[in-house]
């Protein structure tokens, strides 16, 4: 069985946005834990979800591990994006996907955030 792990974005049309995003997705790339890594965004920048699942499929990944790079269970993970996972099961049968959960509470976002506000508070 081969798993590909997509990192979904929400999008922007931001360089600078899209650049961080690239950077999570070649760290997690790094890390080494999953052969195929890929990143998509959800809106307004390319790949877009469905165009990443084709190049994944190409690459004969039978497994699609979607994690979300998104803070909240907001509307994007409630209905959209699940709405497109349905649309790409519906067209790959013999994939697999899988759908992580957001970030949502995690202590260490709040030691990122006082962190930040020590940077400037100075």
């Amino acid at each position: 069985m081969k798993t590909a792990l997509l990192v979904l974005g929400h999008g922007s049309r931001s360089k600078d946005a899209i650049d961080v995003f690239d950077k999570i997705v070649k760290r997690i790339q790094e890390k080494g834990d999953y052969e195929l890594v890929r990143g998509a965004h959800m809106e307004l920048a390319r790949p877009d979800i469905p165009e990443a699942v084709s190049e994944i499929a190409g690459l004969g990944a039978n497994r699609v591990i979607m994690v979300p790079y998104f803070l909240y269970e907001g509307i994007h993970i409630k209905k959209d994006i699940p709405e497109i996972i349905e649309e790409l099961k519906a067209k790959y049968k013999d994939i697999e996907f899988i759908f992580a959960r957001p970030i949502g509470f995690e202590p260490l976002l709040a030691d990122i955030l006082l962190s930040r506000a020590k940077e400037a508070d100075k």
